[in-house]
């Protein structure tokens, strides 16, 4: 019985994991028009970091606490190069939508 109520437990867990990547993903892409999946390429950058650091000795948590950051300002420049020119071309075509034929 234990073992039918723990499998019960990670099934739901894996359903409720998938409804709520899918809704994230539904999200970004009713907000960019763009297809994002480069957050879990960020999340497993900072998590192969914490472990690397982790490796040569530092705390788990000192070094979530030092990759986080590092992880998040790669992200943010690696943003900017990428999206930006995106947003500037989504903002010229909704202008020259709005104009007219």
């Amino acid at each position: 019985m234990d073992l039918v109520a723990l499998l019960a437990i990670q099934v739901l867990y894996a359903i409720a994991s998938l409804a709520l990547i899918s809704v994230g993903l539904a999200i970004i892409f009713g907000m960019m028009r763009v297809i994002n999946l480069a957050h879990g390429e960020f999340l497993m950058l900072g998590g192969y970091a914490a472990i690397v650091a982790t490796s040569h000795g530092i705390s788990i948590w000192l070094s979530m606490l030092v990759v986080a950051p590092i992880v998040g300002r790669y992200h943010r420049c690696g943003r900017r190069a990428n999206h930006y020119p995106l947003s500037l071309w989504s903002h010229d075509r909704h202008h020259a939508r709005d104009l007219g034929p």
